[in-house]
């Protein structure tokens, strides 16, 4: 809680949303448009980097959990820093914002907290375990239709050259595996559709994401990320618009289902899909 003092108020960010008539580098006066549906009142310090990261430190982890929810930014980890606060990164829309937000004791007390946040998250020595970027890739066309991708598929049997290789793979096998990375995949992907322009709504667009091979890999792998996911793009959950009436073979490197009938498993329920436009998920293409 804020003791009985005035915090000094610090600000450096670029904003690029559409609240301001060109993207400049503003004063304090403009931090409103930041913290646009509420502002701090506790200790905080953040950093925001163009890519949709913000790295955090903030006396009231309450608070800010709750300044997240309401703008939309989600937190992926946070810790203990000191006895008075926790510091953690949490992932926004990329490209909207850049640079720091500081409210603290002194001008001195804010840089060191700025400097704290570059040296801990930029120093090039801290390893993450999974990548967070928050703008696609690239796009290609299958059949007409137009797919996003966010990362390129290293197969296990590719040796991966780099962190970041690494990164992509521990991902992709966390969120297989289910549990907690769904939601953070949900994050992610959410973010990236909202960059490129995403708009469906509850009425006229529904989420599906592609089966797995087995009942069990579908219950793992996506119920999940697909409430997540539609929750925060709002539109419809079609997680059991499609289900496996009985397990299949994997089909991966197996020449895509040549000869075979890969619906033949599969039973679909029209009343999510009849009338919508369609938004499939799946975690690779082969």
């Amino acid at each position: 809680m804020v003791e009985e003092f005035d915090l000094l108020e610090e600000v450096e960010v670029q904003f690029c949303d559409e609240e301001c008539t060109e993207s400049v580098w503003h004063g304090v006066e403009y931090s409103e448009s930041l913290f646009c549906r509420e502002k701090p009142k506790s200790e905080l310090t953040v950093v925001i980097k163009e890519e949709g990261m913000m790295y955090f430190l903030t006396t009231d982890m309450k608070e800010f959990a709750g300044l997240c929810r309401k703008h939309g930014w989600y937190i992926v980890s946070h810790q203990r820093f000191s006895e008075a606060m926790e510091i953690g990164m949490c992932l926004m829309e990329a490209g909207k914002h850049a640079g720091w937000y500081s409210l603290g004791r002194s001008k001195e007390t804010n840089t060191m907290m700025r400097d704290v946040l570059n040296f801990t998250f930029e120093s090039g020595k801290r390893p993450d375990f999974y990548p967070y970027e928050t703008i696609f890739k690239g796009e290609v066309l299958i059949d007409g239709c137009k797919c996003h991708y966010l990362h390129d598929y290293h197969p296990t049997k590719m040796e991966k050259t780099n962190e970041h290789q690494k990164r992509v793979s521990n991902l992709i096998f966390r969120f297989k595996e289910g549990g907690h990375c769904g939601e953070l995949v949900a994050r992610i992907l959410a973010l990236c559709l909202k960059h490129a322009g995403f708009n469906g709504t509850k009425e006229d667009t529904v989420l599906i994401p592609i089966p797995a091979s087995t009942r069990e890999r579908q219950r793992k792998r996506f119920p999940v990320v697909c409430y997540y996911l539609s929750k925060w793009l709002g539109i419809t959950d079609g997680f059991k618009a499609i289900w496996i009436e009985e397990d299949r073979e994997q089909l991966k490197g197996k020449g895509k289902g040549k000869d075979k009938d890969i619906l033949r498993n599969l039973q679909f329920t029209r009343r999510y899909i009849r009338g919508k436009n369609v938004v499939l998920l799946d975690e690779y293409v082969v």
